[in-house]
């Protein structure tokens, strides 16, 4: 491959935020050269002139692609074609609203890939902002930061913040269809890496930032519309990777599903998603002991809201 290492940013309308995230990728302290894809779903805001004017003062170490589409694609197929457009034998992620500010973020994570080579992926915690705001409240709960690995995804569900995310180049030209059609792209991208290896937590690592901001693709979206998308990605998860323990998942998103429907008086929802845990539990029985566990949640839940 062309570089050791390439660095992965799609774009829209991150106008406001993205300058700072090229630079926290252009001050990176690195003795090697890199690859650096930007890629823009048609911004219809100032991201474009925004990244145009940032790269000029790209050091000599970074080669950067900057790659504008003509038409919005969507996330997901802009987030695919950036990926693939990557030539490094590793590649960092980073969205154009994010921001890295450890200097040897990416030095940390490529060293450690080299030195232990069943490893696949790492990634570490970061902070919270609020728009511009910065506050101290981290993104990882402490559950999370530990080493995992493809057992613990499709059973456990671990959140695994994109902008930490440092991986071998294992994209092939044909990659799952189903990644094409999720909405937590990067979650099915992440348990699919992870049949190559096994995920490092990096506990020494956690100066860089997540941006909540309105207009935000996911961090915006309500408790509701993000269970119902979850529960979409991990049925598509199933269907490509046919592993029954992914019901574990199933049942606690439909689970949230249900507690948010009552919550929000959509009961004809709640009816919809009870009614597909109960065939999730003829597909894999196991589930069982924990559904009927949930109705003690369900019932309180209702009779608090009457």
């Amino acid at each position: 491959m062309a570089f050791e290492v390439s660095v992965c940013m799609i774009t829209y309308n991150h106008a406001e935020y993205v300058r700072k995230a090229i630079r926290g990728v252009f001050n990176q302290s690195l003795d090697f050269k890199i690859e650096f894809v930007i890629s823009d779903d048609c911004s219809t805001d100032n991201t474009v002139k925004e990244v145009e004017e940032e790269i000029k003062n790209s050091p000599s170490n970074v080669k950067v692609n900057f790659i504008k589409r003509n038409s919005n694609v969507g996330v997901n197929l802009n987030f695919i074609n950036a990926l693939k457009s990557c030539q490094g034998k590793y590649i960092a992620i980073c969205e154009g609203d994010d921001y890295w500010v450890d200097i040897n973020k990416i030095k940390i994570q490529y060293e450690f890939l080299k030195r232990n080579p069943d490893f696949v992926l790492s990634f570490h915690d970061g902070y919270i902002a609020n728009g511009l705001n910065l506050t101290k409240k981290m993104i990882l709960n402490s559950s999370t930061k530990k080493d995992l690995n493809f057992n613990n995804l499709i059973t456990v569900g671990y959140t695994i913040p994109t902008l930490t995310v440092f991986f071998r180049n294992v994209i092939i030209e044909d990659l799952p269809k189903e990644l094409y059609e999720v909405t937590n792209c990067d979650s099915f991208l992440f348990i699919y890496i992870s049949q190559f290896g096994k995920i490092h937590f990096h506990k020494e690592i956690v100066d860089v930032v997540h941006v909540y901001h309105y207009g935000g693709i996911w961090s915006m979206k309500n408790k509701l519309y993000q269970s119902i998308e979850s529960y979409k990605t991990y049925k598509l998860t199933y269907q490509f990777f046919k592993d029954k323990r992914i019901y574990y998942l199933l049942n606690n998103f439909a689970t949230s599903i249900i507690i948010y429907s009552i919550k929000n008086k959509k009961y004809w929802l709640a009816i919809k998603y009870y009614f597909k845990n109960i065939l999730n539990i003829l597909v894999y029985p196991t589930i069982l002991k924990i559904f009927l566990k949930k109705h003690v949640v369900y019932i309180s839940k209702f009779l608090h809201l009457r």
